[in-house]
């Protein structure tokens, strides 16, 4: 289970709200001066993120709770291999069927392109159908 902790912003009728913070290991990383990635953190740094969580155990809390929330590791890896996985496999057929049908470099190129985007609108208007179930959501664990 993939961990993350965070504080309760509200509880109402829809649910438990919990807002957690952008946290980067970038200072345990031993490449931290060299790395592009450190500087991708900085400019997002102290983001603040507010999103409805379940709370399937009706655990009882109230504003200003620490709360620990988790996701199952299977649901992360079956979600991000969507979401990039498939845009890019689009994005290879495309080429593939390009250079199938006509060969030419330039309409190989432009059927990557526009299978790459066709990936992108799939994801994006399948993604809402697919990550509807609860185990594609963050869950709330336990009050810390």
């Amino acid at each position: 289970m993939i961990e993350e902790s965070g504080k309760v912003v509200e509880v109402n009728e829809q649910g438990v709200w919990v807002e957690t913070m952008r946290q980067s290991a970038c200072a345990s990383c031993a490449a931290r001066n060299g790395c592009g990635q450190k500087l991708l953190v900085q400019a997002g740094q102290e983001k603040r993120f507010i999103f409805l969580v379940n709370n399937p155990t009706s655990l009882d809390v109230k504003a200003d709770d620490s709360v620990l929330l988790g996701i199952e590791e299977g649901a992360f890896i079956k979600a991000t291999v969507f979401m990039y996985l498939l845009p890019l496999l689009a994005l290879f057929l495309g080429a593939v069927i390009g250079d199938f049908i006509w060969g030419d470099e330039l309409v190989v190129i432009a059927s990557s392109f526009i299978s790459l985007i066709a990936g992108f609108v799939f994801v994006r208007f399948s993604s809402s159908a697919f990550f509807s179930s609860c185990q594609y959501q963050p869950t709330l664990i336990k009050v810390i």
